[in-house]
């Protein structure tokens, strides 16, 4: 340890790691501080009875931007892509092919005539290419506009919930658009021995080029003197440290790096734009276990159904999520109110109706290992898409990164990893400007 360094880093999420290990790379001197007892945040892994959980965060874009940070680190992202996905519709699986008019090929398929598909594929089409849809109305009521057959909505419901941690009903329309515009094609994969293997290498990485990394390490403190960051205060086992740095990028969320700060050091604006915008979004998850493999695909995009949006199979690709012969699934589904999600044992109970139906005898064949509601101060998203803030704050040094802050169309641990480059290279024109 030392007591100054260039940067600190506090948390340790995806924007956290990707920030750390990029600032080390530009040779900065970085502490990483983490208060939990492993890295990665909402987007860690823990151990339940050897299978290999994962805490929020579960598929990596393949290609995407935490891809990107690990080629420009030179280190392994451990991605495994999904072999095969299908949309679940009825009882039915219809494959998701790769490459063009795979959506297509699966609304001829699910709708009720060809001119309905026609007419759907057109509009998305336009949407794209012409005139982006507004924001004042939802993505469902824009899809409504040109069909209202619930298998054609819930494909768009399964996507949405399962990326944006938002029902098709909440999310303004020109936001997917602005989405699939930044991220297609949508690909993804898993962190063979689950993601905090991959913060491991970055955490490494940051080490090997004469940083430091500290978990069990809450921050108490941000230290504000005259309008700039200095430096920020820790508790690490008994001790109170005491740590100098010109630069501070918090992966806490904005509202609590104001709140280590002190709200008296932001100009109001700031703190207006801060108090009107962020709006976490609540996602249910759940991990279960089987002696058989339940289907042939890694991910199923589920469609029409209570709750559930999304189910994955993360040991078909990476077997070492699981015990030897035995198979690891992962749930996510979205709370008819993603903002304020209610009676939690309510929710469950309806993704449990699901999983019945999507599964025959799933008590039999199951076990539940985990059940969370991400939420709070600990949510699925820490703001609606559209919503986002800049990374800089008002107090000179102190920057935001995470999925709080992400850049228009970017979203989850996509755009967490993008701020952390727009903050490396927001420090490195930073750094020019002081040396020229």
């Amino acid at each position: 340890m030392h007591d100054t360094y260039d940067a600190i880093v506090i948390g340790s999420g995806v924007g956290g790691c990707c920030a750390a290990a990029l600032l080390a790379r530009e040779g900065l001197r970085v502490l990483l501080a983490e208060k939990r007892s492993r890295l990665g945040g909402r987007f860690s892994t823990s151990d339940h009875d050897g299978y290999l959980c994962a805490d929020g965060g579960l598929a990596v874009q393949v290609g995407g931007p935490i891809e990107k940070v690990c080629a420009d680190l030179g280190i392994e992202s451990g991605v495994r892509p999904a072999s095969r996905s299908a949309y679940w519709i009825e009882g039915r699986c219809f494959e998701i092919g790769s490459g063009r008019g795979s959506l297509r090929r699966t609304l001829e398929q699910i709708a009720a005539s060809e001119d309905e598909a026609n007419r759907v594929l057109a509009a998305l089409s336009d949407g794209m290419n012409w005139l982006e849809p507004s924001n004042r109305i939802s993505f469902k009521d824009w899809l409504s506009q040109f069909t209202d057959n619930p298998r054609i909505h819930g494909i768009f419901q399964s996507t949405i919930a399962s990326l944006l941690t938002l029902n098709a009903s909440e999310l303004p329309a020109g936001e997917y658009f602005r989405l699939i515009k930044t991220v297609a094609p949508l690909r993804f994969g898993y962190v063979e021995g689950g993601s905090t293997r991959l913060w491991g290498r970055m955490a490494d990485y940051v080490k090997g080029r004469g940083g430091d990394v500290l978990t069990s390490c809450p921050a108490q403190d941000i230290v504000v003197e005259a309008g700039h960051v200095r430096g920020a205060r820790f508790r690490h086992g008994q001790e109170d440290l005491v740590v100098r740095a010109p630069l501070v990028v918090s992966n806490l969320g904005p509202s609590e790096t104001v709140a280590l700060a002190g709200r008296e050091q932001f100009e109001r604006s700031y703190l207006a734009h801060l108090d009107a915008s962020v709006q976490p979004t609540a996602i249910l998850w759940m991990h279960f276990a089987s002696d058989e493999g339940l289907f042939e695909y890694s991910a199923l995009s589920v469609c029409g159904t209570r709750r559930v949006n999304m189910l994955d199979f993360p040991s078909l690709d990476c077997p070492s999520l699981a015990p030897p012969g035995k198979h690891l699934y992962t749930v996510g589904a979205a709370p008819l109110d993603t903002t304020n999600p209610g009676d939690i044992d309510a929710e469950f109970a309806r993704v449990l109706e699901d999983l019945r139906e999507i599964i025959p005898g799933f008590d039999q064949r199951c076990r539940i290992l985990t059940r969370t509601c991400y939420r709070g101060k600990w949510p699925g998203f820490r703001t609606r898409p559209g919503q986002a803030l800049s990374i800089r704050t008002s107090v000179r040094g102190l920057l935001n990164v995470g999925d709080a802050v992400c850049s228009p169309g970017h979203a989850g641990s996509m755009g967490a990893a993008e701020s952390a480059m727009r903050a490396r290279e927001d420090v490195v024109r930073s750094l020019a400007r002081a040396f020229s």
